[in-house]
């Protein structure tokens, strides 16, 4: 029943193309920014934990499911990037969308709510835009949890369409090259073709901000963008969560394990791009895993000293 629950949640999140009827036990905020407000919602309470959308440049809210189910043993913190949601700059250029303003807006938002330190945990291009913060401000950042990242190298990004495309049906592989979109692409996202289709049905065009997902990408994954040398100099514990079926590929995912100091890898079976609608229990259970035992050991190592 709770894997239908969150489902359907993503689900009426794209149909309403805003934040799901959950007020009640949600709050919501701004940091003002140069031009607009950076909107944000916060769920639960406890230790703060960032969760950060992907595409990039799609809006927060297919990851509400994941930021209330994570509430009831986290302040979870689920931002509208810049450029997505209400968070839109007057004008969508090089100069008001870029990696070092995103970074700059995460601070903001860190400063506002009075967070000494958080865990972040980032979804597919939210993952590399965690991977960014950490390695940018190492000292705020307690742990990462990194779903479904993106590569960590920009040489990798070819292999994502072609693992794409090698899973489609004659007729799929036909439409995504006559007409490439959200919807053509997507059933080589999914293990489970019939979430897939329940996806792309549900799916509205206003929940993804093209103009931002290239310009951020063009940071994100410019040429020759390798993380992988930068995360070997980080030292927080980080879970690197993602489905065997991902097109972006346990290869790549390992990739980024190996390049951690500190980090464990969980794959799931039978699973793609979006772990927690495919296994929501493999993947819930993971992250509560790896959050409560870091719990433990930043207490140990603050009653040692």
């Amino acid at each position: 029943m709770k894997r239908k629950f969150v489902f359907a949640s993503l689900m009426l999140g794209f149909l309403l193309g805003t934040a799901l009827s959950w007020a009640a036990d949600s709050r919501e905020g701004k940091v003002r920014r140069a031009g607009f407000d950076l909107h944000y919602r916060v769920y639960g309470q406890g230790k703060p934990l960032l969760v950060l959308s992907g595409g990039p440049g799609f809006d927060c809210d297919y990851m509400e499911p994941v930021a209330r189910e994570l509430s009831s043993s986290n302040l979870t913190i689920l931002v509208e990037l810049r450029g997505t949601g209400r968070s839109r700059p007057p004008q969508v250029n090089r100069q008001t969308v870029n990696l070092k303003l995103y970074l700059a807006d995460l601070e903001a938002l860190r400063e506002s709510l009075k967070v000494n330190r958080w865990t972040i945990l980032g979804h597919s291009a939210g993952a590399n835009l965690a991977m960014h913060y950490a390695i940018a401000f190492p000292a705020r950042a307690s742990a990462l949890v990194l779903a479904d990242s993106g590569p960590a190298r920009q040489s990798a990004m070819g292999a994502i369409s072609d693992n794409i495309f090698l899973r489609f049906t004659p007729e799929q592989s036909a439409a995504a090259r006559r007409a490439p979109s959200f919807q053509t692409m997507l059933p080589g996202y999914f293990y489970d073709q019939e979430k897939a289709q329940m996806m792309i049905a549900a799916f509205r065009a206003e929940s993804y901000h093209d103009d931002v997902g290239q310009l951020l990408a063009a940071d994100e994954m410019a040429p020759g963008m390798d993380l992988r040398p930068a995360l070997q100099h980080l030292s927080q514990p980080a879970l690197v969560i993602a489905g065997r079926q991902d097109p972006d590929d346990p290869g790549m995912q390992y990739e980024i394990h190996l390049a951690l100091r500190e980090s464990r890898l969980v794959l799931l079976d039978r699973c793609g791009h979006f772990a927690w609608l495919e296994q929501p229990e493999g993947f819930y259970s993971a992250i509560r895993e790896f959050l409560s035992e870091n719990d433990k050991r930043t207490k140990a190592l603050s009653e040692k000293f």
